[in-house]
């Protein structure tokens, strides 16, 4: 008798399967429906619900069936595999197999890896419920027989492990499973292997066959696609609908956007479906920003248990910051560290950016030699100390126990049920292993938790088995691109296509029958009122070419021709040649620069910042913004000066080193500083990196003894270091601090440390004015600001020329102190040559009043509010990135648009 039932193709195959089963509702409890995927069977349970109140049938799918009852988890074969390959002593036995001795000069893990490969290949010949060992067989008299001899030896020893253990190989219990009774419906199913078909074959079958009853010579007895008569048929394009060709993936989506609002397609009418996981991705995108609720079931959400495991398992290997932050990024650890995941990952960042703290050690060592971070400190150490506690606990319980107890606070919900499931399934062959083999493992075999489906969706997003369970009377379907569609067969070095062929297995050209008919199918159904368009890419996402699916040319003479000629044209992507256009601008929020108790306050140091940009300015002095630099793992431009300083300072504060005259005792000084800097900061393990930078500031420091040694026998001596001061001007407190000041009777001299600057002609007044002429670009906020402006005299000529004031750090320190005889920077700079002092020079009254107009000219504007326009260039911009490449001005909203509330 014919177990297969042809129904046709004329209508889609899902609402042809849904009456039949409904004109058997009587028997559907009793029956066992198989469909290709999960997906499949869920549109087939929604479509039966749809017909009204029944006992619907049990819906599996085709490799469900092949999994018998009794066998062991693939975790517990990998485990296997590993005890069986760790154990071989000589490795000459399997020269056939292995040119070189597997392990030799690896890393410690290489068992697992090369465990994995086997239990793929043992999944491959489940197709034809074969173990390696019979496979062997098959192959006696190949030139792969000496190989295979040798894998089945391996086979039979990972096989007495698992004896060992009183378990038993997934595919010897397929071979000993019962076969299968009772009523099975095949819908859909058209490449179950062989190993299914001897399981059912005493069984009750009826194969559903989306194709008319004329068709039935180009199916074998269980309805499935014969290669011999699919291969080499002619495959008709659309006729109503076509194929169309597009640039790359995204191009794909828009396309077919495009496609369903010119069809006027309802989301009732539709089946999106696609081949290619990149462009899947594409489509719910597009469609979410055509307004449609698209979900792509085979899409997999990133932040799941895998993913959590596997920063918990750098944690394990490295309990230390950076680690640490990683692992507080995942909603699951706050039950580990007791709340206030958010504040204790800021805090772990803020020291790694400011201390480039690595562990608990280099946090402990913070705290202690600085007030301002000690409570970022405080609470950096209890949270390493709290997660260091449940990796100690951890590490000591056997591995089971380790998982359960933690899985307890982190998914207290239950969720993670398969990682639970693969934890329970190795529990039963614990050994003498660590606990990182043991994750290693178990993250091996988890993947991604499904992605969440919206709410209000209107459509799903079929994969290609699926689209024949979907019965939109328009299909839109991607990806058909040779290498998705007939889809690989994946990469196993131990299956060449000749090998699958002797062996039973389902080959490359079996594939192409099956898609060929998948395709015929859906075309066919949707000639009666329906449409379909398909849609392929000229390139991947790596910008590789990509080529037709064969299945676009299988036809003869000038339709081939003409089909060629049509799909290997090139296509311009959609964006090329197009101007950028901006779709969103930032609203920083606005806030009030500098308050601090009712108090408004300004650095000296800050007025450069507003007279090179105002907005950079409010970015940086109102809303506190910063590129921090927490990877680093050398000093910056910022640690190296703070170094710097540091060690000045304490040198300037000492009453007895500040009189050294001798220039050696002055540079062992410095030395002996550094290297206590370097202790304080680093404990014990200085990085390569910093040590390196920490001599090249004993350098700079040694140059700077030979000019110090010589000021101090002219008869300067340091009065003050760090002299903090602060002013009033136009209602602010102007605050500064001063590095360095020296005296010589009733001479007194400012000193400002650069470590970073230039000489600049052996004046520092280059850097805190710009002569102004005809070619001098005046940014947009000082344009006709005459308080902005100062007569001085440059160069070599011997009248004053108009300056525009780039910075007043230096006058406002005269400004603070009163009359100063000399004002200037001592450069630490990188060779002795760039190692001196920077003087102003010459400064008057006039310099004086202009400084002190220009910086309440800059305060009144801040107490305004007036932070706009953005500058157009920036010597050194640290908001690079706000810009994308574009101006700040394209992309911030104006000012007037800003919010009162956080940022938007």
């Amino acid at each position: 008798m014919d177990r297969r039932v042809f129904l046709g193709w004329g209508r889609p195959l899902l609402g042809a399967v849904v009456e039949w089963l409904w004109a058997r509702r009587g028997e559907m409890p009793g029956m066992l429906v198989v469909v290709p995927t999960a997906q499949a069977g869920r549109r087939l349970r929604e479509a039966l619900a749809e017909k009204g109140a029944c006992l619907a049938p049990r819906v599996t799918t085709a490799g469900q069936l092949l999994v018998p009852e009794g066998a062991v988890g693939r975790a517990v074969e990998v485990a296997a595999w590993v005890e069986a390959l760790e154990a071989v002593e000589d490795w000459t036995k399997f020269e056939a197999v292995f040119r070189e001795s597997p392990g030799e000069g690896e890393a410690p893990g290489w068992a697992l890896a090369l465990a994995r490969s086997m239990v793929d290949l043992e999944r491959s010949l489940r197709e034809n419920t074969l173990a390696i060992p019979q496979a062997a067989k098959w192959l006696e008299n190949t030139i792969e027989a000496e190989r295979w001899a040798g894998l089945a030896e391996l086979s039979r020893r990972r096989d007495e492990v698992l004896r060992a253990w009183g378990m038993t190989g997934a595919n010897r219990a397929l071979a000993e499973a019962p076969k299968l009774s009772g009523k099975l419906v095949f819908a859909g199913v058209w490449d179950f292997p062989d190993a299914l078909v001897r399981r059912i074959e005493e069984a009750e079958v009826t194969c559903l066959v989306a194709a008319p009853a004329e068709e039935a010579k180009h199916f074998d007895a269980w309805g499935r696609p014969l290669k011999e008569s699919w291969e080499k048929r002619d495959l008709d394009w659309p006729e109503s609908g076509g194929v169309h060709l597009a640039a790359h993936a995204r191009h794909q989506a828009q396309r077919a956007v495009e496609l369903v609002a010119a069809a006027g397609t309802g989301s009732d009418e539709l089946t999106l479906g696609c081949a290619d996981e990149e462009t899947s991705g594409e489509l719910v995108r597009a469609f979410r920003a055509a307004g449609w609720k698209v979900h792509d079931p085979g899409a997999v959400a990133g932040a799941g248990a895998r993913a959590w495991l596997k920063t918990w398992r750098r944690f394990l290997q490295k309990p230390e910051a950076a680690e640490a932050i990683d692992l507080l990024g995942y909603a699951s650890t706050s039950a580990l560290v007791g709340g206030k995941r958010v504040q204790r990952a800021e805090a772990l960042s803020r020291l790694r950016d400011a201390w480039l703290v690595r562990d608990l050690d280099d946090v402990k060592r913070v705290a202690a030699m600085d007030d301002r971070s000690a409570k970022d400190a405080e609470l950096a150490a209890e949270t390493l100390e709290r997660l260091q506690k449940w990796r100690g606990g951890f590490l000591r319980q056997p591995f089971p126990e380790a998982m359960a107890g933690l899985l307890e606070r982190v998914d207290a919900a239950g969720e993670w049920s398969g990682l639970r499931e693969a934890v329970e399934s190795v529990a039963a062959v614990q050994g003498r292993r660590p606990s990182s083999f043991w994750l290693d493992l178990v993250l091996g075999e988890l993947s991604g938790s499904p992605a969440e489906v919206p709410e209000g969706r209107v459509a799903d997003v079929q994969g290609w088995l699926e689209l024949l369970h979907s019965d939109g009377r328009h299909a839109v379907i991607c990806g058909l691109n040779e290498g998705r569609v007939p889809s690989p067969a994946g990469a196993n070095p131990w299956l060449p296509e000749g090998v699958r062929e002797r062996l039973g297995l389902g080959t490359e050209a079996q594939r192409g029958a099956r898609d060929a008919f998948v395709l015929r199918a859906v075309i066919e159904s949707r000639k009666a009122g329906g449409r379909v368009d398909l849609l392929l890419a000229k390139s991947g996402g790596d910008g590789d070419a990509l080529l037709p699916s064969r299945l676009l040319l299988m036809a003869k003479g000038g339709e081939l021709a003409r089909r060629v000629k049509l799909l290997f044209q090139g296509v311009e992507p959609p964006d090329a040649g197009v101007a950028f256009e901006i779709d969103w601008r930032w609203r920083p929020q606005r806030r009030e620069v500098r308050v601090k108790d009712g108090t408004r306050t300004m650095s000296v140091s800050a007025f450069k910042d507003y007279l090179a940009c105002p907005f950079r300015f409010y970015l940086k002095h109102g809303l506190g913004m910063s590129r921090p630099e927490p990877e680093r793992v050398e000093w910056n431009a910022r640690d190296f000066g703070t170094v710097a300083h540091e060690v000045l300072e304490t040198w300037g504060r000492d009453p007895v080193a500040r009189e050294f005259t001798k220039v050696e005792a002055l540079r062992e000084y410095f030395e002996a500083q550094v290297e206590d800097r370097l202790r304080v900061r680093f404990g014990e393990r200085v990085p390569l990196a910093a040590r390196m930078q920490a001599e090249s500031l004993k350098q700079r420091l040694g140059w700077f003894s030979k000019w110090q040694a010589v000021e101090r026998v002219e008869g300067w001596q340091v009065e003050a270091v760090e002299r903090a001061f602060t002013f009033e001007l136009a209602g602010v407190t102007v605050r500064g601090t001063i590095d360095r000041i020296d005296r010589r009777g009733d001479e007194i001299r400012v000193l400002d440390y650069k470590t970073f600057a230039k000489l600049n002609g052996r004046e520092v007044r280059p850097s805190h004015v710009g002569k102004v002429t005809a070619a001098t670009r005046i940014p947009a906020h000082l344009e006709g600001v005459e308080e902005t402006r100062v007569s001085m005299i440059s160069g070599r000529s011997k009248s004053p020329s108009e300056h525009l004031w780039r910075d007043l750090q230096v006058p406002l320190y005269a400004v603070a102190l009163g009359e100063v005889s000399a004002m200037g920077y001592f450069v630490l700079g990188a060779s002795e040559g760039e190692c001196g002092v920077s003087w102003w020079g010459h400064f008057d009254d006039e310099q004086r009043d202009s400084a002190v107009a220009c910086a309440t000219w800059v305060l009144k504007q801040v107490k305004a509010g007036a932070f706009w326009p953005p500058a157009e260039k920036m010597k050194y911009d640290d908001f690079e990135a706000l810009a994308v490449g574009r101006q700040l001005e394209d992309l911030v909203m104006e000012p007037k648009e800003w919010s009162d509330g956080d940022p938007a």
